[in-house]
């Protein structure tokens, strides 16, 4: 009994190295791309207050500007920036006051997405973003910044490459 398992573990020895080696891959060609995409979309600011001001406008265009690091795997990793109109508020029209309220914000996100199809990708990221709070009355002007640390992204994409 011992001569047969000191010859199977001989065996094991000799046949394992085998059967996991593997061919050194080719690498003819850039294993990594680079790319830079200019955005613009509709933006609905979705919020849990309900002002009861008719004149609160919350859906604006945006704009974002992304660039990944694409290596030759699935994951890619990338930074984002843009400008967002997050909502706009005037005075109730008819009213002796003139006002309005408006908040813009640009983030700054660290990206990861993922190809998951050809050309379909779903993406997340996280990061910092600016607010500027911009509110005229009478001719007045005051302006205000802020800095929000606690930001989310989700991301489905369809990409298709112009050249």
């Amino acid at each position: 009994m011992r001569r047969i398992t000191i010859t199977f573990i001989l065996f094991l020895f000799l046949i394992v190295p085998k059967v996991f080696a593997q061919q050194p891959e080719a690498t003819t060609g850039k294993q990594s791309h680079y790319s830079l995409s200019v955005g613009t979309g509709w933006t609905h600011y979705i919020d849990n207050l309900e002002y009861g001001n008719k004149n609160l406008s919350q859906d604006f265009a945006g704009f974002n500007f992304r660039f990944y690091w694409e290596p030759e795997y699935r994951l890619n990793l990338g930074a984002e920036t843009g400008y967002y109109t997050l909502f706009r508020a005037k005075a109730q029209p008819g009213s002796s006051i003139t006002g309005d309220i408006t908040r813009n914000v640009v983030p700054f996100f660290l990206l990861v997405r993922m190809r998951i199809i050809d050309r379909f990708y779903l993406g997340t990221g996280f990061g910092f973003a600016g607010l500027t709070n911009t509110a005229s009355y009478n001719g007045q002007t005051l302006k205000t910044t802020a800095t929000s640390l606690s930001n989310y992204q989700f991301s489905a994409s369809y990409i298709y490459p112009l050249s």
